[in-house]
């Protein structure tokens, strides 16, 4: 009954950019609202984890897919349903992005499960409530894969974490990587193409006080970004292509 969520986005002015299209980061931000409440809605979400097994969601990575840029004047139907629990740690999330009843877009999710004492990746499948979630009989195969990044990655910007990127976590909301990655290639110039697929990984929480160094590489016709702390430590890495608009 409850497989599948559907909800329709009017775009907001602060959710379109210079070139007047949906923010990466903005687009993302739907889907995680969209994880956020399906979860809750099959009872697996944040708050029920904590309460009965003190276990935290985590996004690890992204894969998002589009055909065409998504334009200010675009209203966004999305539907998503939850993979199911299989042999990995990883729960799938998948998405699909409708304009005019037009598929342009497809997007998939991946989540683990944290304990929040200990930080141990917990099994989905030791959780009944999670084992036994109703999920569609057709699903994605797509799995979100780690970023390998070219040897040669080029310094582009040093970037204070402030308050405002952070979230009710008390860390850097997911989707603001998105706007410090577009930030580092300097998306402002890209106005006769638009982001086409990108792939993110999360490997850490970034929290204020902390400063992130971003290094882009390019690899063909591939974008990468790679953001770092004051220790050298990998905390985000971003792979982007693009299409012509």
């Amino acid at each position: 009954m409850n497989e599948i969520l559907a909800r329709k986005y009017h775009l907001r002015p602060v959710d379109i950019d210079i070139h007047k299209r949906c923010k990466l980061s903005a687009l993302l931000g739907y889907l995680q609202d969209m994880s956020t409440e399906h979860a809750i809605i099959l009872g697996i979400g944040g708050e029920q984890m904590a309460r009965e097994h003190n276990a935290a969601w985590m996004m690890v990575r992204v894969h998002l897919t589009l055909s065409r840029p998504i334009g200010y004047e675009d209203v966004l139907d999305i539907i998503t349903w939850h993979r199911g629990v299989g042999k990995t740690a990883a729960v799938f999330r998948d998405f699909d992005i409708f304009v005019g009843g037009e598929c342009i877009g497809e997007a998939v999710i991946s989540w683990v499960l944290a304990d929040i004492t200990q930080r141990k990746i917990l099994k989905p499948a030791t959780i009944p409530s999670l084992a036994h979630s109703p999920r569609p009989t057709v699903v994605k195969d797509i799995i979100p894969a780690k970023i390998k990044a070219p040897p040669e990655m080029e310094l582009a910007l040093i970037r204070p974490i402030y308050y405002s990127d952070t979230d009710i976590n008390g860390h850097v909301n997911n989707t603001k990587y998105a706007d410090m990655a577009c930030d580092a290639l300097h998306y402002e110039r890209y106005g006769d193409q638009y982001i086409s697929q990108v792939e993110m990984n999360y490997v850490q929480e970034g929290f204020p006080g902390e400063t992130l160094t971003l290094y882009c590489g390019k690899a063909e016709d591939v974008r990468h970004v790679r953001g770092m702390d004051e220790v050298g430590k990998l905390r985000f890495e971003v792979r982007m292509e693009f299409g012509g608009v």
